[in-house]
């Protein structure tokens, strides 16, 4: 896949992305940068896709394991304690 394609595509979904990512987040900057990492991620990764017919399944399925790691960090830094 082109980057040129790779783009395009991403354009086309990108909405669909933010929301998916907000719902997991409820957080605007947290789901902004969780696509924006999901769109690197893909950039980089996307010589591994094997069939095009499946790029959007495979850049969400990118994009939830973001978004979940996301969530267990917020949930690590919560038990955190700065009192040393």
């Amino acid at each position: 896949m082109s980057k040129n394609e790779f783009f395009d595509r991403i354009d086309a979904i990108k909405e669909k992305m933010y929301k998916i990512a907000y719902s997991y987040s409820k957080s605007e900057s947290m789901a902004i940068d969780a696509v924006d990492e999901a769109v690197y991620q893909g950039y980089i990764k996307r010589k591994q896709l094997r069939q095009d017919i499946y790029f959007e399944t495979w850049i969400i399925r990118i994009l939830i394991n973001i978004c979940n790691r996301q969530f267990r960090d917020a949930k690590k830094l919560e038990g955190f304690d700065e009192s040393f």
